[in-house]
């Protein structure tokens, strides 16, 4: 028969009952069945508009600034001395969450302006070039690194000294600060974005890539420093380059495994 003929008629009886009433009456009579719209997308909610991956920058900036309220609090500071700072004493306690706590540790509110603003400045773009998780991760993972160097720095002190009390005082010696987590983001950023535009002193224009290596460079200038001079800085240098090396090297894997945004 004419293919014409057979694709005017109207469908077999039982082809009508298989399909909804609307759409058999469409068929029947020739015309294009009724569909109706999708229904219009939900409204944003308060999550999406305000974005989730900024929301997690500022947790971890607001997790800094409750954690120094606790600092100053006299009522506390048993408590913080214990488990939120950092020391070879701590590890041999087994405070193994001591590399991690003590990097949320500010005890002067001048320290924690200066990480919290670094970690702004460069970390605002990471959660959403990296994800959240590989973000947290980025943190987490700069604060251990960057508490290992640090921990290794002091064990290689004490190895040198013979002196009890000097043993002794480098044993039981502390250390608080984000600035090894903030040099895993800030490294990173960097190397995400080389050619970003960051004023050195607020005044002299240099790519970010340039700024990740003055900003490495003077952290190892100050380990030598400190190696000549054990005593003279409260600066934990070999905990800063600990952590620009975590944030280099996760940043370089996300980068080769192609999980950057």
């Amino acid at each position: 028969s004419d293919p014409a003929t057979v694709l005017a008629q109207p469908p077999p009886h039982h082809m009508l009952r298989a399909t909804p009433r609307r759409f058999a009456r469409g068929l029947a009579f020739g015309r294009r069945p009724h569909v109706r719209p999708p229904p219009p997308p939900p409204p944003p909610s308060f999550v999406t508009q305000s974005g989730v991956p900024e929301l997690s920058l500022f947790s971890v900036v607001g997790a800094n600034m409750v954690v120094h309220a606790f600092w100053q609090d006299r009522r506390w500071q048993p408590f913080m001395h214990r488990h939120f700072v950092l020391s070879l004493e701590s590890v041999r306690r087994r405070r193994w969450h001591t590399m991690i706590t003590s990097a949320f540790s500010q005890l002067s509110p001048s320290h924690l302006l200066t990480n919290m603003v670094m970690l702004s400045f460069f970390g605002l773009s990471l959660p959403r070039r990296l994800g959240v998780p590989a973000f947290a991760t980025l943190y987490l993972a700069g604060s251990v690194v960057s508490s290992s160097a640090w921990l290794a720095e002091q064990q290689t002190l004490r190895d040198r000294t013979s002196a009890l009390r000097e043993r002794a005082e480098i044993q039981a010696a502390g250390c608080v600060g984000a600035s090894g987590a903030v040099a895993a983001c800030v490294t990173g950023a960097c190397i995400l974005d080389p050619g970003r535009r960051v004023y050195l002193f607020f005044l002299v224009p240099i790519p970010a890539i340039g700024f990740a290596g003055l900003y490495v460079l003077s952290d190892f200038w100050g380990l030598l420093a400190a190696a000549h001079d054990p005593g003279g800085s409260a600066v934990a240098h070999s905990g800063h380059l600990g952590g620009a090396l975590a944030g280099a090297a996760f940043v370089g894997l996300m980068r080769v495994a192609g999980r950057v945004r």
